[in-house]
Parts: structure tokens; sequence; C-alpha cells
């Protein structure tokens, strides 16, 4: 983890895959820069997920290695828990699932 000076958020890796729309997931490729809500313990809060592969958009149901910038990291950072697995939403749906990339864990 690493923190974005430019921002004040806080960088993780994940690898996540997007759901296909036949179960809820979205309808069209989510492109790398989306800006999806994270849960994180029973809060859902603003980050930005993006490619570190260099590909443009997501495809359902391949996983992607990806950094996403937790912006509010300031205010969540006490429920953060990288055994936890990564939850992304679009309002209440869930459009993504992974886990967190950490050192030797990969």
């Amino acid at each position: 983890m690493t923190a974005d000076p430019a921002t004040g958020g806080r960088l993780v890796r994940a690898r996540v895959t997007f759901l296909p729309a036949s179960v809820g997931g979205r309808t069209t490729p989510a492109l790398s820069g989306i800006r999806p809500a994270l849960q994180l313990g029973e809060v859902l809060t603003s980050c930005v997920v993006r490619s570190v592969e260099g590909v443009a958009s997501f495809e359902a149901e391949r996983p992607y290695d990806v950094e996403i910038e937790i912006v509010f990291w300031h205010e969540y950072a006490n429920l953060f828990r990288p055994e936890d697995r990564v939850l992304l939403y679009d309002g209440s749906r869930l459009i993504a699932t992974g886990e967190y990339l950490l050192p030797g864990r990969d």
C-alpha cells in the first residue's frame, strides 16, 4: 500500500473479476479509471480502479490486477482489512469481487 500525494488517497493492489450482466454485473465493460464504491466493513466509500496491466477496459469473468485508490482513506483507514474480499459496487449493485494482493501473497 502506498499513499497518493496528489490526492491523499491510499493505493492498494488487488485482483478483481467483474461480474457478467447475467448475475447483476455491468452490461458494458468497465473502463480503467472507473469510480465504483468499495465496501470497507459495513461502509461503502469512493474509490478509483485502474489497470496495472495496461488494459483500457475490463471484460466480465476475467481476473485483472488493478490498483485501487481509496479516496477517503483518512476517514475509513480503520475499516480496511487486507484479508477481506474486495467488493465493488455501482450504487447497490455488486459489479466486481476479488482479493487484495499483499507482498508475498500474489
